[in-house]
């Protein structure tokens, strides 16, 4: 980790030296964290400090229509075992943008996926806990592909994008399959956001997975509220249908200059495909749900620190069904 560290530091000191407008910047969060009850006995009373992610990004105008961005992450692998991993790191974000018209753009590279990216901004607790499409593994975070996005009007409340890629997230593309994603957002007021996104994955030759989502937030100077539905199918030749949906709503309400609360509750109306096993054990094969609740103290605007509990619960599914889970985190985020 340390010579790709260096060899970024020194990428980005180059290109300051040619005197573009540009722009670095850095972000990081982590935990204390304990593990209170858990349906393995194994886990409980673990506890520590784990850095989860640190972003180093670097932002440049190329031109007043050409921009580009480089991030690097790095991470810590949040399994809960007895093995001890060292921090890692990889290249997040690598992308160009070009924008043709005062309202449209293109963008080249790896970018951040359309399916949850905009429902991630609006919630704004990323540091705390994963939004759910993340959070249940459904989408990636990333992806390689060419994205044309901005406005069908010149006071930007209806946006669009539509991306085509690669599906294999910030790794190099394995097989000849693509990904088709599209997003509608409308903002009628500065209070409100709505969006629906859709996409149609092909996984291999027998296999394709389409996803909807619907998103509605409402946000003013007490905070903001939001709700998230989403729905997926996976068809294979030869088989049934996989269906999974879900539904994620969230409140952040303000309470004083320094304080906010958070609370979010996710259920799942169908067994999770494929669970979560960092940071936080949720088994797949179980309809499940999630409660988070936390009080954030914004000691400074770009240090926030966020005691939460996290309780995660199972439906019972061919009679079986394990235990709750209960963690308490103090999670620290700063930039810098």
């Amino acid at each position: 980790m340390n010579r790709s560290v260096l060899l970024i530091l020194l990428g980005l000191l180059a290109l300051s030296a040619m005197r573009l407008p540009a722009a670095i910047s850095a972000y990081a969060f982590g935990d204390y964290y304990f593990v209170l009850k858990n349906h393995n006995a194994v886990l409980e009373d673990l506890n520590g400090f784990w850095l989860r992610r640190i972003y180093l990004t670097y932002d440049a105008d190329i031109s007043d229509k050409l921009k580009a961005r480089a991030r690097l992450e790095m991470n810590s692998e949040g399994k809960f075992s007895a093995t001890a991993a060292t921090i890692s790191s990889f290249v997040k974000d690598a992308y160009v943008s070009y924008q043709y018209l005062p309202l449209h753009s293109l963008t080249l590279g790896i970018q951040e996926h359309l399916s949850f990216a905009n429902v991630e901004k609006f919630y704004g607790y990323r540091h705390v806990e994963k939004t759910s499409l993340d959070l249940y593994k459904i989408r990636d975070s990333r992806d390689f592909g060419l994205c044309a996005k901005g406005y069908f009007d010149a006071a930007k409340k209806f946006g669009y994008a539509v991306m085509i890629g690669n599906n294999s997230s910030y790794r190099q593309e394995t097989n000849k399959q693509k990904a088709l994603n599209a997003r509608l957002t409308f903002t009628p007021t500065p209070n409100w956001m709505f969006e629906v996104y859709g996409d149609m994955v092909q996984v291999d030759a027998v296999r394709k997975d389409t996803l909807l989502s619907a998103f509605a937030g409402y946000q003013g100077d007490w905070g903001r509220v939001g709700v998230n539905y989403v729905a997926k199918t996976l068809k294979e030749t030869g088989k049934s249908d996989m269906n999974y949906s879900l539904i994620q709503a969230f409140a952040v309400a303000k309470m004083g200059k320094k304080l906010e609360a958070l609370v979010r509750y996710d259920q799942t109306f169908d067994p999770q495909p494929s669970g979560q096993d960092s940071y936080l054990i949720i088994e797949k094969g179980y309809k499940t749900s999630l409660f988070l609740a936390g009080l954030g103290w914004n000691i400074h605007p770009k240090f926030q620190v966020m005691p939460n509990v996290k309780m995660v619960s199972y439906q019972e599914n061919n009679g079986k069904k394990p235990g709750s889970d209960t963690y308490f985190n103090v999670t620290f985020y700063y930039q810098f």
